[in-house]
């Protein structure tokens, strides 16, 4: 009796230490796999932190709408040597611009469009709440037609999300496309309002007219204007005589009207179009020598002078020919037909961007941006 009751109890204990491996086998699997949900959920999460510009938060959907609405999709950056059928941060970046040379692929040059974009848009809907700026109608009128385009091309079959992946390489939400849209045009709209009105640019961000004054001052090197005819051709003995022609033109006049004669392909058969009129100092990069941006930029440089540089090209010498129209200093023209000068807008630029470094702390999230980064998908 007492062996029966032994082998009953041995079997007991053989079934009870089945189960607890089949429980504990279970609760492992159930474990790995409640890890592994929260480790994707943590990855791919559209509530991700991205971008923080002070105490508001970018999450990664709304990153992601950013990114590829507003800026991968926003031209055709092919022409710039982009191949939109390869993941931009598996491509060496090739645009040349000035303060470009910090970037090593197109993905990363996105990234700075888009945080700068956010950047605007959250600093400028957070001053209007705290000043308690009010929007109009047209706002919303702006949202809401935006949307209705978008939609006319939808087909009633396909999700907006899917219809977004098709159309901007990205699954957008239509929830996603509105919460960006109102942060655009609100934006859009605040900063427009205060840029063209000298009273509000002060009210909302603080500036009078001695602080323009000032802030050009400091900044002459960016804000200065200059106005120039450009013509170039290949520096050879068929062309020297037209060359020693231009370089000796008396007046603006007699350069534009060489530039018309020697043009074959009727480039200059208007008064205007050898004419580089109100070039920011700092954006002189039509010119492919430094010697005459220097030259341009230099407070030295008047009204009637004329400079001449070369530079390689395929094995030949091009010259470059330059008559200044207007030495540098401020362009008077009004931004936007507004009461504001151009000067006045430069300088209401670094004024807003001393602004924003004052009142806000800028961070992009590494954990949100490595898992944008992770999930980018090529537009097709």
């Amino acid at each position: 009796m007492a062996k029966q009751n032994s082998k009953k109890l041995r079997e007991q204990r053989k079934k009870a230490g089945a189960k607890a491996a089949y429980v504990g086998t279970a609760t492992a699997l159930i474990l790995i796999g409640l890890v592994g949900f929260i480790i994707w959920f943590v990855r791919y999460s559209p509530n991700l932190t991205v971008y923080q510009v002070g105490e508001h938060e970018v999450k990664k959907d709304v990153y992601t709408c950013t990114y590829y609405y507003e800026t991968l999709t926003s031209q055709e950056w092919e022409s710039y040597g982009f191949d939109s059928s390869q993941s931009p941060y598996e491509q060496k970046f090739s645009y040349t611009a000035a303060g470009t040379d910090r970037f090593k692929t197109w993905g990363e040059y996105f990234e700075s469009l888009t945080n700068d974009s956010l950047k605007l848009k959250l600093v400028m809907q957070d001053t209007a709440a705290k000043g308690g700026y009010t929007y109009t109608q047209e706002v919303q009128d702006n949202i809401d037609n935006e949307l209705e385009a978008l939609l006319k091309d939808k087909k009633t079959a396909v999700s907006f999300s899917d219809y977004m992946l098709g159309t901007y390489g990205a699954p957008i939400k239509e929830k996603t496309l509105k919460e960006y849209l109102t942060m655009h045009y609100q934006s859009a709209r605040f900063y427009k309002d205060i840029t063209e009105n000298k009273a509000l640019f002060n009210k909302y961000i603080g500036g009078t007219a001695a602080d323009f004054e000032s802030t050009y001052q400091a900044h002459r090197d960016e804000i200065d204007v200059v106005s120039f005819r450009y013509y170039s051709l290949i520096d050879n003995a068929e062309n020297a005589e037209k060359i020693e022609a231009l370089k000796h033109a008396k007046s603006q006049k007699e350069f534009q009207k060489l530039c018309n004669e020697y043009e074959n392909d009727e480039t200059y058969t208007k008064e205007d179009q050898s004419l580089y009129k109100d070039v920011a100092l700092k954006t002189i990069s039509t010119l492919k020598t430094n010697v005459i941006s220097q030259q341009l930029s230099s407070l030295k440089s008047k009204a009637g002078d004329i400079y001449y540089s070369d530079f390689q090209k395929d094995d030949q010498t091009v010259a470059e020919i330059v008559y200044v129209v207007k030495a540098r200093g401020k362009n008077m023209n009004a931004y936007n037909k507004s009461e504001v000068k151009q000067w006045e807008f430069g300088a209401m630029g670094i004024m807003l961007e001393d602004y924003t470094k004052a009142n806000y702390k800028i961070e992009v999230s590494e954990k949100g941006i490595k898992a944008f980064r992770d999930d980018i998908i090529v537009p097709q």
